[in-house]
């Protein structure tokens, strides 16, 4: 098992639901948050150098779904308010 393929999974659920499941165990989610947290400071950084990038550009160079992607969008707007 891929664990960056199950990371994607988890972003796209998180995406739909806002929080992790429950069934998730405490230190896989604190993993879990980590590598969100690195996720979406790599897409600052990103949008940063190039603030008219397209979510699905951006999906293609984090490797990301486009709706995992709009996810951290989300994310990056609310930390910004």
């Amino acid at each position: 098992m891929d664990p960056r393929s199950v990371c994607k999974g988890i972003v796209s659920a998180v995406g739909e639901k806002e929080s992790l499941p429950e069934e998730v165990p405490e230190d896989l989610k604190y993993l879990f948050e980590e590598w969100l947290d690195e996720l979406t400071e790599e897409a600052r950084h990103i949008l940063s150098q190039e603030p008219g990038l397209s979510v699905v550009e951006l999906a293609r160079r984090l490797r990301l779904s486009p709706e995992a992607t709009a996810y951290l969008c989300k994310r990056l707007e609310r930390n910004l308010q």
